[in-house]
C-alpha cells in the first residue's frame, strides 16, 4: 500500500530554534497514527508543514505520491488535508451548516443564480452530521453546541471536504469519558473509510487506545515510528522523554496537621448546592466528577471569582468573607484556573512579570524592579522554569513551562490554600511528573492542596482523599483505601451508588 503523505528531509526553523529537524516520515490510509513527545518535541509544528500552515524550510512533502508546493491552508484542503485545532475555527454566530460550507457554499442556477442554495446546504449538512454520529438541526448556531458537538461538527468540516487526511491535535483535552469513547468510535469509523487520521495527545492510555500506528519526536526529530502493538506505556515514555522516569505520578507521605480550609453549605442556586469539606495541611484533596458537576464552579466559589449566595469559607479557624479574588488571595487563598493561557498568565508579558503579577514588590506605590527580578529568578531556579531569559515572553514557553510559572505566581502569594484545576492538562509526561513532585512539596510544606482532574489515574495516584461532586453537590468522599475507577464513576454518576462510601459530612 502507497503512503498517502509522506515528509523526506523536512526542517523548519524558528529564531534560535530548530522546531522541526530532517524528519521522514509515511502516513498510509486507513490508519490511526498517533504523534507523540513531549512539549516541544515539534508535534505541533509538523502537522502545521503538511497542513500549510507553516512553510517548510527545506525537504518535500508528497501527496499521493505527487510533491506539493506551499500555497497555504486552503491549498493544503484542496489536495485533502484536514486540520482540526485545539481551539476549533467554527464561527459562534453562524448555523452549523453554514460552517460546514463557508466558502463553499452551494449556489443557486437559473434565475437565481449568484444567491446560496439554503435547502440543498441543509440536506449536505444533515448528511455529513449523520457520518459523524451527530444528530442535530443544522440549522443551529454553532455557538450553542457543546464541546463535544463542535469537535465532530469540525470532523464533519473535514468529510466535507473530502479529506484523505485528518489530523487532530489534542482532541480529547476537555471531553467527559463517554464523549470521548464516542469520539473514538467516528474515529475508527473514518479509519475504516480509508482516512488516514493524525492524531496528537499526551495522554497515555488514548495511545494505546486508538492508535495503529506511533511515531514519537524528541527536539525536532523522529527518534522511533513503530507499530502500536509493538510498545507499551513503560518503553513509550522513555522514547518521549529520552530517560527514565520512574514514576508519573511521586506521592510523598505526609502526615496531615490541622484543618487549614473548612468550607460550610457553600451554594450557588443552580450550580453548587450545600457544599461543605475541609482540607488539612499536609493534605491532597481531590475533586473528581463529570464535566458539569460543579467541581470549577465550587472551587471558583471559595476564590470569590463567584458570589455564594450563602455558606462560609474558614482558613486556619478564622473566618474569611471571599467576596472578590482580592480578598481570597488576601485571606491566603490561591487558585491555578484550568485555562492558563486565558485566565492564568499575562501571555505577552515576559516570565518575571509574570511570576510577580499576583504579589507585586512595591515601596510606597512605586514597582521595585530589582526586587522583581530577583523574586522570579529565585522561583525560576526552585521551580526549574526553562526559559532563555526572564525576560522572554511567557506566551513562547512550553505548557509545562507555562504552568510552572503559575505556580510560581501563587507562590508568591504566600497562599495556604492552593486548588489546582485540572494543571496537567497539555502538559507532557516529564513536565507532568514534574509538576506532581511540586504538587508533594507544597503539601510536605503544610499547604492545603486540593486537586480537580477528569484524569483519574492522576486523583487516584496522588491525593489523600477524593471528594466525588454530582450535580453541584459533593456526591460522597472516598479515603486512599477506597480508590477505584469503578467506586469514582459510581459516586459521579449516581449508579450503584449504595455500594460506596457517601459520608461527606464534615464532622
Amino acid at each position: 500500500m502507497d503512503p498517502v503523505a509522506e515528509l523526506r528531509g523536512v526542517a523548519k526553523h524558528f529564531p534560535g530554534v530548530a522546531a522541526v529537524e530532517d524528519v521522514d516520515l509515511a502516513i498510509y490510509p486507513g490508519t490511526v497514527h498517533v504523534v507523540a513527545g513531549e512539549n516541544g518535541a515539534g508535534k505541533s509544528t509538523l502537522m502545521k508543514l503538511l497542513s500549510q500552515v507553516e512553510r517548510a524550510d527545506r525537504g518535500t512533502i508528497l501527496i499521493d505520491g505527487s510533491p506539493v508546493h506551499f500555497a497555504g491552508p486552503r491549498h493544503a484542503q484542496s489536495l485533502g488535508v484536514a486540520m482540526v485545532y485545539q481551539e476549533f475555527a467554527l464561527a459562534p454566530h453562524l448555523s452549523v451548516a453554514e460552517n460546514l460550507f463557508l466558502g463553499r457554499e452551494p449556489m443557486l442556477a437559473g434565475l437565481g443564480a449568484g444567491l446560496i442554495n439554503r435547502r440543498r446546504e441543509r440536506d449536505a449538512a444533515g448528511q455529513l452530521l449523520e457520518r459523524v454520529g451527530l444528530s442535530l438541526d443544522a440549522t443551529r448556531p454553532a455557538g450553542t453546541l457543546s464541546i463535544a458537538e463542535q469537535q465532530l461538527v469540525e470532523i464533519a468540516k473535514a468529510l466535507a471536504i473530502d479529506a484523505k487526511i485528518l489530523i487532530m491535535d489534542e482532541p480529547t483535552a476537555t471531553l467527559t469519558e463517554r464523549e470521548i469513547d464516542e469520539l473514538f468510535s467516528v474515529i475508527r469509523g473514518l479509519r475504516d473509510r480509508g482516512i488516514a487520521v493524525l492524531y496528537i495527545s499526551h495522554r497515555l492510555d488514548e495511545i494505546f487506545r486508538v492508535a495503529d500506528m506511533v511515531t514519537v519526536m524528541r527536539d525536532g526529530r523522529v527518534v522511533a515510528t513503530r507499530p502500536a502493538a509493538d510498545l507499551d506505556e513503560e518503553r513509550l515514555v522513555r522514547l518521549m522523554v529520552g530517560r527514565e522516569i520512574t514514576n508519573l505520578y511521586p506521592k510523598r507521605h505526609v502526615e496531615a496537621g490541622p484543618v487549614v480550609l473548612r468550607v460550610r453549605g457553600l451554594t450557588r442556586p443552580g450550580v453548587i448546592e450545600d457544599c461543605s469539606f475541609e482540607v488539612r495541611a499536609g493534605e491532597v484533596v481531590g475533586l473528581a466528577g463529570l464535566v458539569g458537576a460543579g467541581r470549577t464552579s465550587l472551587a471558583r466559589t471559595v476564590f470569590g471569582a463567584d458570589r455564594a449566595r450563602s455558606g462560609t469559607v474558614e482558613v486556619d479557624g478564622r473566618p474569611v468573607r471571599v467576596a472578590s479574588p482580592r480578598a481570597a488571595i488576601a485571606a491566603g487563598i490561591g487558585y491555578l484556573t484550568e485555562d492558563r493561557k486565558r485566565e492564568g498568565l499575562a501571555l505577552q508579558l515576559p516570565v518575571d512579570q509574570n511570576i510577580t503579577l499576583a504579589n507585586l514588590p512595591s515601596l510606597g506605590g512605586l514597582l521595585r524592579l530589582r526586587a522583581e527580578r530577583a523574586v522570579a529568578q529565585r522561583r525560576r531556579d526552585e521551580l526549574d522554569i526553562r526559559t532563555p531569559s526572564l525576560r522572554r515572553r511567557v506566551q513562547l514557553l512550553s505548557g509545562g513551562n507555562q504552568q510552572k510559572v503559575v505556580v510560581a505566581k501563587w507562590l508568591e502569594t504566600k497562599a495556604r490554600v492552593l486548588f489546582f484545576d485540572e494543571p496537567a492538562r497539555g502538559v507532557d509526561v516529564g513536565a507532568k511528573a514534574e509538576l506532581f513532585e511540586i504538587v508533594g512539596e507544597l503539601a510536605a510544606d503544610g499547604r492545603a492542596i486540593v486537586l480537580i482532574s477528569s484524569y483519574l489515574p492522576e486523583l487516584i495516584n496522588v491525593c489523600d482523599r477524593i471528594l466525588v461532586m454530582r450535580e453541584g453537590r459533593i456526591a460522597g468522599e472516598l479515603p486512599r483505601s477506597e480508590f477505584s475507577e469503578e467506586a469514582i464513576i459510581a459516586l459521579a454518576t449516581g449508579v450503584n451508588s449504595m455500594n460506596c462510601s457517601t459520608n461527606h459530612e464534615v464532622p
